[in-house]
């Protein structure tokens, strides 16, 4: 920046925001931030002026030309310069004229400063206002996450709540409670899902005891049938035993 070049050069505080500005290129003096202008002590260097082709320029929009050249410009001192050519002191009109151009030049350097410092600012805080609603859509997003699996619980829950107030009305005698936990079905196939999911132990313990009656069932019945084939063999037996018997008694009461 130029101002932070300038020879005795304090930096300016205490700046202004911009909509405070006038409609004009210069803010009004009233609002001017911390400023004062600097003492001209430098000489100017005729020799490097008279170099300068002011034409090719103005025409060429030379503006590293205009950059080298404008702090020997605005801190020149001229009250002691004279023509060249005739010794005279310059005059005095045209002394304040330049003097008046210094002048300007040094204030709008420092708007200059001022303008690029509050844009930087207002920079700043545009990118900490985009921040701010980055999160905030992060937070929006995260609560429409969190209200839409509300929702899907609400849902379940009414669900239920219906369900319970359908095995209400059906009465006490129409349902099957579950014996491990307080929840109760409709259906037999339902309580059976039920144990299935939520109590697996449970139900793979009554499979493996119901297995084991059936298994006990099986034999009972193979015993059964065997003790039965023998029953018959045995009253088989008695029966020729009693047809064997008969002749002989037969006999006898007749010899009597």
């Amino acid at each position: 920046h130029y101002w932070m070049n300038m020879p005795g050069s304090t930096f300016p505080v205490n700046f202004q925001r911009t909509s405070d500005f006038s409609g004009n290129m210069l803010p009004s003096p009233s609002i001017i931030p911390a400023f004062k202008f600097q003492l001209r002590r430098e000489t100017v260097d005729w020799r490097r002026f008279s170099a300068i082709d002011v034409e090719r320029v103005a025409r060429e929009l030379d503006l590293c030309t205009l950059q080298e050249n404008i702090n020997s410009v605005t801190f020149c001192n001229l009250d002691a310069e004279k023509c060249p050519y005739c010794q005279q002191p310059v005059d005095p009109v045209l002394l304040k004229v330049l003097k008046m151009a210094q002048l300007t030049i040094e204030y709008l350097l420092h708007s200059q400063e001022y303008l690029s410092m509050n844009l930087a600012l207002q920079e700043e805080q545009h990118q900490a206002v985009l921040e701010d609603c980055k999160r905030i859509k992060y937070d929006l997003d995260k609560q429409a996450e969190e209200l839409k699996g509300v929702k899907e619980e609400s849902r379940r829950r009414k669900k239920m709540i219906a369900t319970q107030q359908l095995l209400l009305q059906a009465g006490a005698n129409n349902y099957h409670k579950c014996q491990l936990c307080d929840k109760t079905f409709m259906n037999y196939s339902f309580l059976q899902g039920h144990m299935e999911r939520r109590h697996t132990e449970a139900t793979h313990l009554k499979k493996k005891q119901v297995q084991q009656m059936e298994s006990e069932i099986e034999e009972l019945k193979v015993k059964l049938k065997e003790t039965q084939v023998q029953l018959e063999a045995e009253s088989q037996q008695r029966a020729l035993e009693s047809k064997s018997q008969m002749p002989f008694v037969k006999v006898k009461t007749n010899y009597r």
